[in-house]
């Protein structure tokens, strides 16, 4: 991997980790400047929301109902498209814990499917698709199948 290449993976994980933070820190308009103007993010259970402003009126409205919300990024890789420098992929495991604004506690554990583009000179998240694997509410757990659809980097 050549020091561009690496520059630009450390652009796209240091993206991954604002994103993190910003909803850890429930700030909805620093999790929409992670994207691009017309990315799409979209979750099983909580939607398809197409363009920066609808995610983050998406995040709004869904961080506004925790007390307490931290996202933990565990792992994650990074593959780069080897037709155009601009563009990559990820995937990234989490776990989410916190409590909710009527007092339940939640952790869930997840994974991320991203799409990234160099935009205006950055590195931007153009697709995030997120699948929950497993969720623990109170005493109770749910477990969720995993995406048969995700290839290997």
């Amino acid at each position: 991997m050549n020091r561009d290449k690496v520059a630009d993976e450390l652009e796209i994980r240091n993206l991954v980790h604002r994103y993190a933070d910003a909803s850890s820190r429930r700030d909805a308009a620093d999790v929409a400047s992670t994207f691009t103007a017309g990315c799409e993010w979209t979750s099983t259970g909580l939607g398809h929301h197409h363009g920066r402003d609808a995610v983050m009126a998406f995040f709004t409205e869904m961080l506004a109902n925790w007390n307490v919300f931290i996202q933990s990024l565990l792992s994650g890789v990074v593959a780069f498209d080897t037709a155009d420098p601009d563009k990559a992929k990820g995937r990234w495991f989490v776990e989410e814990t916190g409590q909710r604004s009527e007092g339940a506690n939640l952790v869930v554990s997840g994974v991320y499917h991203d799409e990234y583009v160099r935009d205006a000179g950055a590195w931007r998240i153009r697709r995030r698709q997120y699948d929950p694997l497993l969720v623990r509410a109170d005493d109770a757990v749910t477990t969720l199948p995993y995406p048969t659809d995700v290839p290997a980097f």
